[in-house]
């Protein structure tokens, strides 16, 4: 049974949320908006889907004369939406921003199974949020905006059933469309940067470890992974940005409690479904726009990824943004150029 829930946000409703907050110590899935700066977004709507026993909250905040929905996928796996709005508050000047938590993640709730835990149950979750961001705004235009993990659940969506049929266009910020390729890249990222920095150790243990189709199952990605972090592949810490954390600890519906405690559930993901990803040969079914947006320094999904993503996209019109001066999450080091890229695409 499919459950949608919606309410108006006011004044009296996010002061007695807070009042719940503090008396269950957070145990409970609350809902309230981060503090808005002036002039507040004229859209500030909490809609629910309740499914397969996850109960997902989805926040719209932003310019709701628009008529345009920019639905984030976020990354992880069990990562938030809403902890990175002020990293994207930027696009909701000129379009609502949809911020979906999903199952086992950030401010979700419910009693999930493990099992449901797959590419299909999230693309079949993503494809019911469409559907009641559609019912509740039957006028708008709705563009997809995946990051990293988010971004495998977008192709996921767009190349199952007729669904791109219902949005509008997408865009991917640095994720992958293949774990074969992914990981054959970062090998190789982290090889060419092992040499520019004269790293003995690193040459070694990646050289003993090749990246091939045969293999990519069972390779040590791990100690790849290790190798590509320790030589710079993401040096952005988010929780070195003091405003994030605070917004994070106190101005957002995310449960950092539970944040820290999704890994596990997981494991299934890393150990099996993930290294058996590969949509390539699917993409050249979609038709609707796509953005390849990247952080051109980025060794967690390196911009090899993305130029091997462009020429399987034979049947749709491709914008590509590269980001000089960003990594793995380009809407935090190039905010602004983020969002007007955005909403230049959406445009």
């Amino acid at each position: 049974m499919i459950h949608y829930y919606a309410f108006k946000q006011n004044t009296t409703m996010k002061t007695t949320l807070k009042i719940i907050l503090l008396l269950l110590g957070g145990l409970l899935p609350v809902v309230f908006a981060c503090n808005s700066p002036d002039p507040k977004p004229t859209e500030s709507t909490t809609l629910f889907l309740q499914h397969k026993g996850a109960n997902m909250p989805v926040w719209v905040r932003g310019n709701g004369q628009s008529n345009k929905i920019v639905l984030f996928v976020h990354g992880g796996p069990g990562d938030c939406a809403m902890c990175y709005r002020p990293y994207l508050k930027g696009i909701e000047s000129g379009a609502m921003v949809a911020y979906w938590d999903q199952r086992v993640a950030g401010a979700s709730s419910g009693q999930v199974s493990e099992t449901t835990l797959r590419y299909a149950q999230f693309g079949e979750d993503l494809l019911l949020v469409v559907r009641l961001l559609r019912r509740q705004y039957p006028n708008a235009q709705i563009y997809l905006l995946g990051h990293s993990f988010g971004v495998e659940l977008a192709w996921q969506f767009l190349t199952s059933n007729d669904n791109q049929r219902l949005v509008s266009g997408a865009v991917m910020v640095n994720g992958m469309f293949s774990y074969y390729n992914w990981l054959f890249e970062v090998r190789e990222w982290a090889l060419r940067e092992a040499r520019k920095q004269n790293n003995a150790e690193a040459m070694a243990y990646l050289t003993a470890h090749p990246v091939t189709r045969e293999n990519a199952a069972t390779v040590d990605w791990e100690g790849i992974y290790r190798w590509m972090y320790k030589l710079g592949g993401n040096p952005v810490s988010l929780y070195s940005d003091r405003k994030f954390v605070i917004n994070y600890a106190f101005a957002s519906p995310n449960t950092a409690l539970a944040q820290f405690t999704h890994g596990k559930a997981y494991h299934y993901y890393g150990a099996v479904e993930s290294r058996t990803f590969e949509k390539g040969a699917l993409l050249s079914t979609v038709r609707v726009p796509v953005g390849l947006f990247w952080g051109v320094k980025d060794g967690v999904v390196p911009l090899e990824v993305a130029q091997a993503t462009r020429p399987l996209l034979t049947n749709t019109s491709v914008t590509e943004v590269n980001f000089e001066n960003s990594w793995h999450e380009p809407f935090v080091t190039e905010s602004d150029a983020f969002a007007n890229a955005v909403l230049a695409f959406v445009r």
